[in-house]
């Protein structure tokens, strides 16, 4: 019988894969298998090279195990990977809410009981909306009072009312409409109901100026920034401005009679020029026939209206003329407020068009809108065709 022969193992080769066990996260069977050893042997080995009680003569390994075990990994993995989910619910959160980010803590709340699910819970959305769930739910099970009822019906005849109007009234001209359809309620009441929902109303921009050519006449300033004007067909004033088309710029003149702020005559067209002035005067004089002894006529210093067909138009009816300062633009705010009225409240909120729909656009506007129904300040919160039939 042959006696069995057992392989023989180097003491360096022991430390080595001792010390390879204890570095290495797998486990001591996984690290033996790959050397090519019984798992029980490198068990043994471990047992004997790492104890403290060893003889002094053996050379030892210091057992200081890897940073973490295979277990650690895996749950430090599991809690990464519920941190990045909840990070992009946050994310997702976040897009949806961007309208409601720094509001009112109502405003959220409201947002929450909206878009709260399965997939969207309390907790997430109040996390992303740094608002306490605490307070979410004494929120949402308060009861409403009669003052909040009446908020919320005047917010809502507000809302509507600017709705139809596109957007365009601010707080003070709501609340002439709230007062005039019989809601009791005052102006600074008003302006926080609708800072409360998010309304704003559109703005306009400051009117600039452009320096008129050298070598034609200029008339002195007879207005002087006299713009209360007590009858109507008393002061004219108009300029002219370009509005950005698809097919190139359309040009706009206007006519406003200085009583009411009403537009009486206005020209659009291709080209910048003294005829597009002279139209503009042609359709102010058929709808109001005024008496061009007591008019005045006040334009800037733009070569159109410094032109002979425009002179010969209003010498002919007798018509006094009256020009801006020379890079005064103030002199004729009223004209350059209403276009950039038309700018910010209309024409920059349209798709791109063509001439042919901008004009139906400005046309709508001026007629439709302006003249009829938007509210002026100047004129205690009427507008002009309401103005001429107070007066």
């Amino acid at each position: 019988m042959k006696k069995r022969s057992y392989q023989q193992y180097t003491p360096e080769f022991k430390r080595a894969a001792v010390q390879a066990s204890i570095d290495s996260a797998e486990t001591v069977h996984a690290v033996a298998v790959k050397l090519g050893i019984n798992p029980r042997i490198l068990y043994r080995w471990r047992s004997d090279l790492t104890r403290k009680t060893a003889p002094a003569s053996t050379p030892t390994v210091q057992n200081t195990g890897p940073e973490k075990s295979i277990k650690d990994l895996e749950r430090d993995n599991k809690a990464l990977q519920r941190k990045l989910a909840r990070l992009e619910l946050e994310n997702e959160i976040l897009k949806k809410a961007q309208g409601v980010l720094g509001r009112p803590p109502d405003i959220r709340f409201a947002f929450i009981r909206r878009y709260q699910s399965v997939c969207w819970p309390v907790v997430s959305l109040c996390a992303a909306l740094n608002v306490s769930r605490s307070g979410y739910y004494r929120w949402l099970h308060a009861a409403v009072s009669p003052q909040q009822h009446a908020n919320l019906a005047l917010s809502t005849f507000l809302l509507n009312t600017a709705k139809e109007e596109h957007g365009i009234p601010g707080y003070r001209k709501l609340w002439r409409s709230a007062v005039d359809a019989g809601y009791d309620c005052s102006l600074n009441r008003v302006q926080r109901v609708l800072q409360k929902a998010g309304y704003r109303s559109c703005r306009a921009l400051k009117p600039g100026h452009r320096r008129p050519a050298a070598g034609l006449p200029v008339l002195p300033n007879l207005l002087n920034r006299q713009f209360a004007v007590s009858q109507p067909n008393r002061v004219w004033v108009s300029d002219i401005t370009q509005i950005r088309a698809t097919d190139g710029w359309l040009y706009l003149a206007t006519v406003m009679d200085f009583h009411s702020r009403r537009i009486v005559g206005w020209a659009a067209g291709a080209v910048n020029h003294a005829d597009l002035v002279v139209q503009a005067l042609d359709n102010a004089w058929a709808y109001r026939c005024p008496d061009g002894h007591k008019l005045l006529f006040h334009s800037d210093q733009g070569a159109q209206y410094r032109s002979e067909p425009v002179m010969r138009w209003l010498n002919d009816r007798h018509v006094t003329i009256s020009m801006s300062r020379r890079g005064n633009c103030w002199d004729n705010a009223c004209a350059e407020s209403f276009f950039a009225q038309l700018k910010l409240e209309w024409t920059k909120r349209l798709p791109p068009v063509d001439r042919r729909i901008l004009t139906l656009e400005v046309h709508y506007y001026i007629d439709e809108y302006y003249n009829n129904v938007r509210r002026h300040e100047t004129l205690n919160g009427l507008s002009p065709a309401e103005f001429e039939q107070v007066i």
